[in-house]
């Protein structure tokens, strides 16, 4: 949703000065992130993703665990003030510090050998917080694979559990677009793996019988080039059988392949000569 509320954005300022928001990127992310925020978590309404899911956050802390109330599992109130407060800090205002934080850094170049020690230090000590927090972030990911409660750090420190809004609605999301494009994918995956290793002249030797008629009728007229079908702009003749070709055509054809074939008559081409130079 930050994504596509950017691209909006970017495109009212388009005609304007190249760059302008190139440098306030990371406020503008801040202030969509923001704005997701507010219209969503801070009014007790699930994110868009969240709602096409039929998911909503429930305060851990105060969530029923046996009792008259349980009756689904979903039971529970929302986050509280404080949650979403912090949940803001930490989402929102994190990213951007970081993000501001490391362009800084970057730029000063922190991590010099030639820098004072301060910001040597501080360089390390920003690296070793990246690898303590992605670290942390693989271990809650093992645990939330296994429980299934909690699918980020801030959302384990803050008890804020990802449950179902309503135990009898399906979800919204239609996987039929994305089989689609997951077999798509691996056709296409599967067609650069294997075209590479086809022999084209071996598979035009095999096919010439089958399309005789059809090609003897399209390339009718002996003066065009017979690969790209249009009048030579600097005209070659393939050697023996001096049937005329684009320079470019031809060239690039013998280049690619040692024993390239004549597309007309099928004869091997063993060099190639400007048309009327000899």
């Amino acid at each position: 949703m930050s994504a596509m509320l950017k691209e909006q954005l970017v495109k009212v300022f388009s005609l304007m000065k190249p760059g302008l928001l190139f440098q306030y990127e990371p406020e503008l992310d801040a202030f969509l992130e923001f704005l997701i925020w507010r219209f969503s978590i801070w009014a007790d309404k699930p994110t868009p993703g969240n709602a096409l899911m039929n998911l909503r956050y429930r305060d851990e802390r105060a969530a029923p665990i046996t009792g008259k109330e349980v009756r689904t599992g979903l039971e529970g109130p929302g986050l509280s003030v404080s949650q979403k407060i912090f949940y803001c800090i930490s989402f929102v205002g994190g990213q951007y510090v970081w993000s501001r934080l490391q362009s800084f850094s970057a730029f000063r170049r922190w991590g010099d050998s030639e820098q004072r020690p301060l910001a040597r230090r501080a360089w390390a000590l920003m690296r070793n917080a990246e690898v303590f927090y992605r670290a942390a972030s693989f271990f809650n990911l093992l645990l939330f694979l296994y429980g299934g409660r909690y699918k980020t750090v801030v959302e384990r420190i803050l008890k804020a559990r990802l449950v179902y809004g309503s135990p009898n609605m399906n979800r919204a999301v239609s996987f039929e677009y994305m089989n689609r494009q997951l077999v798509w994918n691996e056709f296409s995956e599967m067609l650069l793996l294997l075209l590479p290793l086809l022999n084209s002249s071996s598979v035009k030797k095999f096919l010439l019988p089958f399309s005789k008629d059809k090609s003897g009728g399209s390339s009718g007229d002996e003066a065009d080039c017979p690969i790209c079908r249009s009048s030579p702009s600097i005209p070659f003749i393939a050697l023996p059988c001096q049937h005329r070709y684009c320079y470019y055509c031809l060239r690039t054809r013998c280049s690619a392949t040692t024993s390239y074939r004549c597309t007309r008559c099928d004869g091997a081409v063993v060099a190639i000569q400007r048309l009327g130079s000899g």
